[in-house]
């Protein structure tokens, strides 16, 4: 299934759910990470979910800790903008796609979302593990919160123009379950040339959980380094 990228100013690009040309520099490198964030992932759940001796969390730290400093002797990257200037890494729209803090696939501590994109209206699925818990068995209305103002900023930004949440409300309907998939959508709406009315909903098995409502006001892509190569 295709998706539309928006890029800046008033122009779009199509490309697929993977952004990437198969055998690309690109691709190679961020399915690599792909890999490894998924694993990260899991990592995350497991420290959340075991029982952990303190003779076991003394062992896994000097470990954790030789991992950080292999990462530490690689090449640090301040932000988003500094990797899209790094070679064959790909757009800020990319980038974006893959490290944003919230549902970056490349970002361990995010919940994996999955989108398609439709005319004005962003619809797609995600599954909270236990690393996300809130009330008992439930999703901590946070990341219910992040996601759905995730998905309501990707969708004003489908209408051509970046921008930042100037008001967002959430309803907390019922208590959106964990490891469910849960199916999200969003629709935007201009509503004059520098604001975007919002509006997205959050459902598992037929039952809205959440709605939200926000408008985004268009910011100054240079400002953001939206315009770097």
């Amino acid at each position: 299934m295709a998706l539309r990228i928006a890029v800046i100013g008033e122009s779009w690009v199509t490309a697929a759910l993977d952004p990437y040309k198969p055998d690309s520099t690109e691709a190679t490198y961020w399915h690599a990470r792909h890999k490894l964030t998924a694993a990260a992932r899991v990592l995350n759940e497991k420290l959340v979910s075991s029982d952990i001796t303190p003779e076991l969390a003394t062992e896994l730290t000097l470990q954790i800790e030789q991992i950080t400093t292999q990462l530490s002797a690689a090449k640090q990257i301040e932000g988003l903008v500094d990797m899209s200037r790094q070679p064959n890494r790909g757009t800020v729209d990319n980038i974006m796609g893959e490290l944003v803090a919230i549902a970056g696939r490349s970002h361990p501590c995010a919940p994996t979302l999955s989108w398609a994109e439709e005319g004005n209206r962003i619809h797609g699925t995600v599954t909270f593990g236990q690393a996300f818990e809130g009330p008992p068995g439930h999703t901590h209305g946070g990341w219910v919160a992040g996601i759905l103002d995730h998905l309501m900023g990707m969708t004003h930004v489908r209408m051509g123009h970046p921008g930042m949440t100037g008001g967002l409300s959430i309803r907390y309907l019922k208590p959106t379950p964990l490891n469910k998939t849960i199916h999200v959508s969003a629709e935007a709406m201009e509503l004059d040339d520098r604001r975007t009315e919002v509006r997205a909903t959050m459902q598992c098995d037929e039952v809205t959980t959440a709605t939200a409502e926000a408008i985004f006001v268009r910011v100054d892509s240079a400002r953001f380094g939206f315009d770097s190569g």
